[in-house]
């Protein structure tokens, strides 16, 4: 009896140090993502597919990190290779960035045994988005877009030709407006007003950047301001502070402008009858739609080469697979899911339907993007609403971005 108590208190002791020995070898690859709305959900269903499937060494080690850009110069910044995630979830506009800062492996080795993660089989934009000075740094997940949702009630009310088109002119917007004020209605609700800026800005035939030079202070940023103060003095948007979505939802305005992926929070909502189309045009010869993209990329780390070879058989299962994380109002940037019946019944897919669609989504991804739309976004508000002269504020916004690029930032 005492010897089988002696072996019992010794297994005991042993079966949790193999436990632990079995989970410090663990086969994962740490991936960090930012998706910590709705879409994280989405994402999270794809990376347990995939780890479900029989065969794979490596599972996918899925993490939501909610500051990712700053955590990612604190690891990269360690030293410590044990810190650095072997995959990244980062934005298009971070890739130039990031590579001009070194922080990014080009990814020639996991993609070396992947010939289906090509050019052709991305969107455009996406795949370019990756490829700096000739090298690949990153594998496109999605592309999204900033786009107007409209009340197709009030729509056939106010003007039901103005969708013959499909695209909504800022002369129709304020023409809606004189109508639309008479019931009480909000035209247009001020949202998003960064993003708007930069589509209107292209439209007017400028850009926010000269290469890797933010471009802030030009006469096509003025007008593009000056189109959105214009709907706040004729009482086409909303007082400021008001609830834009609230407005929407409850169908006390017209159109809503919004990002692609605000159509999850729709679906539900009982006498809604909502649709979406392109951000507004100065013409419908042509739509800018502000876009941005997802990308996996790969932090700099020594990585092995098994663990190399997993990162690559979960890009081809995302390529494959992309529909899942379609449904979370993104759109893929793999053409694999295109010309399917189901990706048609979704909103976002009219941007996808013909080239000109495709071209409009237009992704600002130079190195300076984040200095150059935070400075932006600093004043185009107290703009819109009167609050700041627009010469002033693009005075300020062009020295604050010029001001940090002189001081390396």
């Amino acid at each position: 009896m005492k010897k089988s108590l002696l072996i019992s208190v010794a297994l005991l002791l042993i079966i949790p140090i193999l436990l632990a020995g079995c989970s410090f070898g663990k086969k994962e690859i740490i991936l960090w993502n930012p998706f910590t709305g709705a879409d994280g959900e989405y994402f999270s269903k794809m990376v347990e597919e995939y780890n479900a499937i029989d065969g794979h060494d490596y599972k996918i080690k899925n993490i939501v990190v909610p500051d990712m850009y700053t955590k990612i110069y604190t690891v990269t910044n360690s030293g410590k290779d044990k810190d650095v995630p072997d995959l990244a979830v980062i934005h298009a506009e971070r890739i130039p960035l990031f590579v001009v800062q070194n922080l990014l492996d080009p990814m020639d080795n996991i993609l070396k045994d992947q010939s289906n993660i090509n050019e052709s089989a991305y969107l455009p934009q996406t795949w370019e988005a990756g490829n700096i000075d000739g090298k690949r740094y990153s594998v496109p997940l999605d592309i999204h877009s900033s786009v107007l949702y409209y009340n197709k009630d009030l729509l056939d009310k106010y003007a039901p030709e103005a969708l013959d088109d499909e695209v909504i002119t800022i002369d129709e917007i304020n023409a809606i407006a004189d109508k639309a004020k008479e019931d009480g209605k909000i035209t247009y609700p001020m949202n998003v007003e960064t993003w708007l800026s930069l589509s209107l800005t292209v439209q007017n035939g400028g850009n926010i950047h000269d290469g890797d030079t933010p471009t802030i202070n030009t006469p096509e940023m003025k007008k593009s301001l000056e189109t959105l103060r214009g709907f706040v003095e004729s009482g086409a948007s909303q007082e400021d502070g008001d609830d834009v979505s609230q407005l929407f939802q409850s169908g006390e305005s017209v159109f809503l402008q919004d990002g692609t992926w605000y159509a999850g929070g729709l679906k539900d909502i009982e006498d809604l009858n909502w649709g979406v189309t392109n951000t507004p045009a100065y013409s419908p010869d042509k739509i800018v739609n502000w876009s941005s993209s997802h990308q996996f990329a790969t932090l700099k780390k020594d990585r092995k080469e098994e663990v190399e070879q997993g990162i690559g058989d979960f890009l081809e299962f995302v390529r494959e697979k992309s529909m899942l994380w379609a449904e979370s109002g993104q759109n893929a940037a793999s053409t694999e899911v295109y010309e399917s019946d189901e990706y048609e019944k979704m909103p976002q897919s009219f941007l996808m339907k013909d080239d000109k669609q495709k071209e409009s989504m237009v992704i600002f991804d130079f190195a300076n993007y984040g200095n150059t739309s935070e400075a932006i976004g600093s004043v185009a508000r107290d703009i819109i609403y009167g609050r700041m002269d627009i010469d002033e504020g693009l005075e300020q916004a062009q020295k604050t971005v010029d001001d940090k690029l002189k001081e390396g930032k």
